[in-house]
Order: C-alpha cells, then structure tokens, then sequence
C-alpha cells in the first residue's frame, strides 16, 4: 500500500511537470527562430546574425536564455529577464554546425534545433529549365551534409522544412543539386536552395505582383515571396537564378514585348530584396518554333548586363544533351558547372580566367574586304571549321545572317578576340548581322546541333540579333584596357599602314593631341592613379575618320606599388597595395585593396596628414 502511494505521488510530479512544461510553451508567443538544417545568408565578413526573439504573454517573471552549441561545444549563452526577448547572436560562415536551444528558467525546453549552417542562399526561378529534371529518376544527390533545400508543403499556413536532400526523398532539379555539388566542393560554404520555378509559365505571370498584397498565393510571385519570407532570411538573400524565356520565345508580340516585362521583374525583385547583389540570368537555347523574333529575345537576354547594374547572363547555346527545349543529366551538369565558375568569381572572389564567360560580341565591322567582330577584349576566340554533325554538315555560312539571308560568307579565321569573315562576293547596302538562326527543327524530330564561336575553354559566345554593321568610313572602333603595369593600352580597328593621332581629355569635352602612331595600338604611360581618362584615335590623312571617345577608370588596379604621392584621395587595387611615399601635413589618401595594404619603410605621415586603409574588394570599378 506504501508503495503504490509512492508510485502514485510520482505519477502527479510527472504530471504537474508535463503540464508545467506545456504551461511554459504556450507562454511563448511571436517567436522567431530558425529551422532545423537551416542556411543562413553570411554577410561580406563571412558571418551572420540571425535574430531569435519572442515574447512571455503572461506577468511573471522568467529567464530566457539562448544557448547555441558549435560543432558540438558551447559557442554562445545569453539570458535575459524581459518578458519581450532578442538575442543577436553572431554567427561564423563556413561548415559549421550550429544548434540553437532555448530555455525559459534554465531547465524548461521551449525550442531546439540542429544543424542550423550559415553559408549562401540561391533563389531560382523561371521556368522548368530553371530547375531541371533531366535525369532525376536515377539520380542521387551527393551525400553532403552542406548541400540543402527549403521545401513547402503549404502556402496558407507556412509548413515548411529545410531538408539535407541525400537523407530525404525531397529534392530540387538535378540542375539546381548539381550546381550546389560544384559549389560545396569547391568553396566549403554550406549552400541552400529555395525554388520558385513553375514550369511553362511566361514572364507576365512570374512578374505579377500584387501592389495590395505581394504575398498573393494566387501568384506565382506571390508564392516566390512567401517562401523567402518562411525561411526567416528574405531581407539577407543575395543571389537568384533566373533563368526563363522558352514560352515567350514561341510567339512573336511576346518576344518584342519581353524587355519591358523583364524590367518589371527586375523592379519588383530589387523592391522586395534590399540585399540583393546579383541575378545571374540565362539565355535560352534555339527552339524549334519558327517566330522572327526569337532571336531577339535572346539578344535582350545577352544586353541585360548592360541595362541592369545587378545582373550577369549567362549562355546555354550549345549544351550538350538537348532536345529542343530540355536537357538530359549530362546537358544541366554542364550549365551547373560552367555557372558554378561564373559564381565562383563573382561571389567567392576566386581568381579564374575570364575564359568562363560566354565571348559577348561588342561590334561588326566591314573594311572593305572582311566583316570584323569584336568580342570582349580579354577573350581568346576560336574559328568553327565546316564537320558533319548528326549527318548533316554545317559550315560559317549556315550561322551568319546578313540582312537576314545565310549563305553569304565563305570562310573565316579568328585572331585574338576578333573573327574575321569572309564573303563570297563585294557586299553593298548592307546593315544588320545576326549570329545562329531564330529557330530550327522540328520539335521531337531535329533541333540546332551545329556550329558555334567559341574561346579557348569551349564557352559558346552570346548569340545576337540584328547588330549594325559599321563601315570603316563612318569611325573606328576603339577599345582600351588596363595594363598590368597599371598602362592604358589603346587599340582599335585600321589599316597599320595609316597614321593615326591619338587624343587624350578628363572631362570628354577638351580634348589633347598625345601621340601619333602608325600601329593599330598605343600604350600611355604617363597617366595617374585614381583619374579617369577619356581617349579618342583620329585618322591623319581624313579626320572624318575617327572614333568615338572611350573612357577609362584608373580606379580597381592591380598590385600597385606608389613610390610617390598619388595627387588623389582615394585608390584601390584588386589584389594589394605597396605604399613607400611621403604624405604631408594637409594631405589625405584613402587606401583599399583586395588583400593587403604593405606600408613599407619610407612610407611617412607627416603631423596633420591623414590616411586610411581597408581591406575589400574595389568598390568604383
């Protein structure tokens, strides 16, 4: 009898402790916390504050504590008294694993998650290519507990979950895991996934913003928003892929009418992501559906770089494994991987060549004898030569349009970052080139396989539509470049048997005779730090003959070395800085570079002078 009385006054402790407990969770109301197997967008410090906050409904007085384990060990406890909590915690970017513990009166659990990393987050959207699902009823996700996903399974009352996709049967695309393997790999940053793609839709529709309401569900925006805004992290997001077009490409007035949608798009995600940094955007492969147009599109798609300051396209003209509007496994590892480079450069400063872009065509000129393409300066061009592909032999002649009509150039070479183009007779009266055909094929039968100009890494170059071609009589082409040795270099479509002046101005308006030269380049040498310049070639024996001024930013140099004062506030420097001048009394620089700032013995700040140094990247490239 005594010890069933026991066992008795036991049971109603445990019961009264249980009820406690729920008790003390109910309590516990507006609570922001993150999810197990979250990612957290690190910041340019590579770390991360996550806000953990909340509020005790009732009147008594409680401890609220914040505990957060690293890989395991204690790495932050904090408590406080107020019945309206916030704890800042300051998170490390990198394979970390973090969990967060949250106790009300020491020894009451309210809230515990695990594997909590802080590393990048990408938002894909667009259309199912976005995505890809080439391949995923075979395919495994690598078995990497850094890889995530953020799924939800309800729009109306926010169930979601961020999932380690090789420990669940919830995944994204092969396209979006692929190019997180290439990431994680690569970087050693956890990265996380959120897709918002739907598959066929146009761009009127994933630009469809409700002013009243942007979180809409009966919106594909609408639902893009709502998942950011689940995972906690919307305001920290960086970085989206977008990659779309294939509907609108199909039919004429939704092609010309696509720049204007697409800067709607662009409008509305700088509105309602203020930390956005960059959208990397895909141009679309050749279709099968005959539309005028087509190209077009595409070549909007190319010039996005230049229209919008936060975007860098991308081509996915000659991938492998396509079929005329998707792409096998083989087809979106590929894009995922050459991406991954782009990325690689852009987010985590990684020092590749700039081979890993798609060769950007900048103007087509005709001199008399040959059409001449420039590309961007730091490419190194490849000519296709004539091969049977598929049985079907391709030649220059079937992807070069002039004024519409193929077959009209016979050969070509390339040389540095130009092609040179050879027709079969004197053209007259001609004005416009376009590169790779508007469609081809029969969708399921046939689709554009053939040739295409390449660099020296194999990066298919921007198709385009309809660019004017210059005639050497109406200007040449100039382009500049900074030296290694921190030298503008000039050079500029001529005959290198003419004399040409070359001019140089600060302001673009006055302009000063500085050379002259009988070459098609120039280097000036005598030029300061900090300054932009802008330069102009006239041809000597017919000044009608000249270019357009070219200006060019002495700002974002490499691995300076200033044995003077520079005569300017501010210089940066992509990689490092090597200062060994005087600044006097009532002087002022300001020094950043990428790496390091060495002040070496006989650098000297003279009493009143003032100087800074920041380590960065350049900030007025």
């Amino acid at each position: 009898m005594k010890s069933n009385n026991k066992l008795f006054f036991g049971f109603c402790l445990l019961t009264f402790y249980l009820v406690g407990i729920s008790k003390a969770y109910s309590q516990v109301i507006n609570l922001t916390f993150p999810k197990d197997n979250q990612v957290i967008q690190r910041d340019d410090n590579d770390e991360a504050i996550f806000k953990v906050s909340g509020k005790i409904s009732d009147e008594s007085q409680h401890l609220v504590t914040l505990s957060i384990l690293k890989n395991g060990s204690p790495f932050y406890r904090q408590t406080t008294a107020s019945s309206e909590f916030t704890f800042q915690p300051l998170l490390n970017a990198g394979k970390f694993d973090y969990t967060f513990i949250l106790t009300i009166d020491e020894n009451i659990e309210i809230k515990k998650v695990s594997h909590v990393a802080v590393g990048d987050v990408y938002l894909i959207y667009g259309q199912s290519n976005a995505l890809g699902l080439g391949g995923i009823d075979t395919y495994r996700p690598a078995e990497n507990p850094w890889m995530r996903f953020f799924s939800v399974a309800n729009y109306e009352n926010g169930d979601s979950q961020w999932v380690m996709p090789y420990r669940t049967s919830i995944w994204p695309g092969t396209g979006a895991m692929e190019l997180q393997k290439f990431l994680c790999e690569r970087y050693n940053y956890p990265v996380g996934v959120i897709v918002a793609s739907v598959g066929g839709a146009d761009i009127k529709s994933l630009n469809k913003r409700n002013d009243f309401n942007p979180t809409d569900i009966n919106t594909d925006y609408g639902k893009l928003l709502l998942q950011t805004i689940f995972t906690g992290v919307k305001d920290q997001l960086k970085y989206i892929i977008f990659r779309h077009g294939e509907t609108d490409a199909n039919y004429q007035l939704e092609s010309e009418l696509y720049p204007i949608e697409f800067e709607k798009l662009y409008n509305n995600l700088v509105k309602d992501f203020p930390n956005l940094v960059k959208i990397f955007n895909g141009q679309i492969n050749i279709l099968t559906t005959s539309n005028k147009k087509a190209g077009f599109l595409r070549d909007y798609q190319r010039r996005t770089k230049y229209l919008f300051t936060k975007v860098t396209p991308f081509s996915t003209v000659g991938t492998q494994g396509y079929d005329g509007l998707h792409y096998n496994l083989n087809g979106y590892s590929q894009t995922a991987f050459e991406l991954s480079r782009i990325i690689g450069r852009e987010v985590y400063h990684d020092n590749l060549n700039e081979q890993i872009y798609s060769p950007d065509i900048k103007n087509v000129r005709w001199d008399g004898q040959k059409f001449i393409l420039t590309f961007d300066e730091s490419m190194e061009m490849r000519f296709p030569n004539d091969t049977t592909i598929n049985n079907t032999r391709w030649s220059i002649s079937d992807i070069i349009y002039i004024d519409g009509k193929n077959n009209l150039v016979r050969s070509g070479e390339a040389f540095q970052n130009k092609i040179f183009l050879y027709v079969n007779d004197t053209l007259n009266n001609f004005k416009k080139m376009s590169y790779l055909p508007n469609a081809y094929g029969n969708f399921g039968t046939n689709f554009y396989d053939g040739l295409h100009f390449k660099n020296k890494f194999g990066m298919r170059a921007f198709s385009f539509d309809e660019m004017d071609i210059i005639k050497e009589s109406q200007g040449l082409s100039l382009n500049a470049k900074i030296t290694t040795n921190n030298f503008v270099e000039l050079n500029w479509t001529g005959d290198i048997s003419k004399n040409y002046q070359i001019k140089r101005s600060e302001d673009n308006i006055n302009f000063t005779n500085i050379a002259e030269v009988r070459s098609s380049t120039f280097v000036d040498n005598n030029t300061i730090f900090g300054k932009k310049y802008y330069y102009q070639v006239v041809l000597l024996e017919n000044s009608e003959i000249k270019s357009n001024s070219y200006g060019i930013n002495l700002n974002c140099l490499f691995d300076l070395s200033i044995e003077r004062f520079p005569e300017v506030e501010y210089l940066e420097s992509k990689t490092s800085i090597l200062g060994i001048f005087t600044l006097l009394a009532f002087q002022k620089i300001d020094l950043r570079a990428q790496s390091y700032v060495n002040l070496e013995p006989g650098f000297d700040a003279k009493l009143g002078s003032d100087f800074n140094v920041d380590i960065g990247g350049c900030i007025n490239n």
